[in-house]
């Protein structure tokens, strides 16, 4: 039996993997990365250590990324259409596990205390994929009912650090920026220059693309990454 987690450079993931780690053989455990190209420096960085801190081998999957994903699809994903995760993350795991010649169960790092549709995760499932009828993919949940907490005291006790983006402030990591930020992400971000950067440049291709304006974020939030003084005053 093989064991794979799927690696996101966040807490859940990561605390799944050492979890994991103490309870099967390390040949048996397979991490795998799902790369949107669409990710902050400091969490491929986080991925290298990891690596080299526990001696292992993280998988990364290629997917075509977040800004020909975006061009392709003539539109930008948004907190109801969030089309990126199954375009980038789910369908090139899919297609990979779907070639994987052994047995496998999948461990993911989801809680259900994260939301609402999280909250009534059971600790193991049986999923069919979105992409390949009657292929089935048992999964793991190790931590379904751990809380935010016990995730991150865990993480230091085995003496491993966090995703540094977690110092910087930010509630989520991953995808920089990610559809789901709130307030506080958004306002951290404002100060982001290479990242907005490049989120604002990809909004302005897309919207010339098809004709008319349009932004990873609705007004409402898009406010906070508008200058960097209407950062210093929401602080």
């Amino acid at each position: 039996m093989k064991y794979i987690i799927s690696i996101s450079g966040g807490k859940d993931s990561t605390a799944c993997l050492l979890y994991m780690l103490e309870r099967v053989p390390r040949k048996d455990i397979i991490p795998v990365f799902c790369d949107t190209k669409w990710e902050h420096q400091y969490t491929y960085d986080y991925l290298e250590y990891l690596e080299r801190r526990l001696n292992i081998s993280i998988i990364r999957l290629e997917s075509e990324g977040m800004e020909a994903l975006v061009k392709r699809m003539r539109c930008l994903p948004n907190h109801f259409r969030r089309f990126c995760t199954k375009e980038l993350k789910t369908k090139p795991f899919h297609k990979w596990l779907k070639e994987f010649k052994k047995e496998f169960v999948i461990i993911e790092g989801i809680r259900r205390e994260e939301s609402r549709i999280r909250s009534n995760t059971e600790s193991f499932e049986v999923k069919e994929s979105y992409f390949h009828k009657r292929f089935f993919i048992p999964t793991l949940y190790p931590i379904a009912y751990w809380s935010k907490d016990t995730v991150i005291n865990y993480i230091k006790n085995k003496q491993i650090k966090l995703n540094p983006l977690y110092a910087k402030g930010y509630s989520r990591v991953g995808c920089f920026p990610c559809v789901f930020w709130g307030k506080q992400d958004l306002r951290l971000f404002a100060n982001e220059e290479k990242y907005l950067k490049r989120m604002r440049n990809l909004e302005e291709e897309v919207s010339k693309l098809i004709g008319k304006k349009v932004k990873f974020f609705e007004d409402a939030r898009d406010k906070f990454l508008r200058t960097k003084s209407l950062f210093e005053e929401a602080e």
